[in-house]
């Protein structure tokens, strides 16, 4: 009896672990989260990580063909496309230049694809000027870029999460023109899903 007892108090603690495992995944709110937390989540285990990666590569060698600047992070998990600000945006311009359609139109095919990518849409921004300018401009442009495919998809909610980080993450020193050029840059996070993820792992077999 003392066994059974034992046994069903063991089963009781996993059952209550699970469900408090659970419940912490459903309540993380994409929305109010930082850039930083959705990059990470849907986190990975290490025995997954490889699975996953690999099946993100054929996205990431798509957008390279298709003449992106691509890269990868979180461990090859999350593909990310970078574009110059000045290819979007007018100096100082917080609406997109006429020719910035043509670029995003190339991105539309992936981008739809939310069931399998959570999106976010960083602009960031040199240090020219106060950092309450930089926030305000990289958040109206992050802001333009999320309304061109909301209004491309008939005002129908995107799902995509906007970030204006100002100049706090510069990929460059902020000395010289071009330096500050690659600075000025809008970032697009393609995510692997928690649908994603399992889909790859059983098509793995793990």
């Amino acid at each position: 009896m003392k066994i059974l007892s034992a046994l069903l108090l063991t089963a009781s603690l996993m059952l209550g672990c699970a469900s408090a495992a659970a419940q912490k995944a459903s309540d993380f709110d994409a929305y109010s989260a930082t850039i930083e937390e959705n990059i990470n989540h849907p986190s990975v285990g290490n025995k997954h990580a490889v699975t996953v990666s690999e099946a993100m590569a054929p996205l990431a060698r798509t957008l390279r063909k298709a003449g992106f600047a691509t890269a990868t992070t979180r461990a090859d998990q999350v593909v990310v496309v970078t574009i110059p600000c000045s290819d979007l945006f007018a100096p100082n311009a917080t609406e997109l230049k006429p020719g910035a359609k043509a670029i995003l139109e190339k991105l539309k095919p992936y981008m739809k694809r939310t069931d399998n990518y959570k999106v976010l849409i960083a602009v960031h921004a040199d240090n020219t000027g106060d950092a309450t300018y930089a926030d305000r401009l990289t958040s109206d442009r992050a802001t333009a870029v999320d309304e061109y495919f909301y209004h491309d998809a008939g005002n129908e909610e995107t799902g995509f999460i906007p970030y204006g980080l100002g100049a706090d993450e510069p990929v460059a020193s902020n000395i010289g023109v071009n330096n500050r050029a690659r600075n000025r840059r809008v970032e697009i996070y393609f995510v692997p899903t928690q649908g994603f993820i399992d889909k790859a792992r059983k098509n793995k077999g793990v």
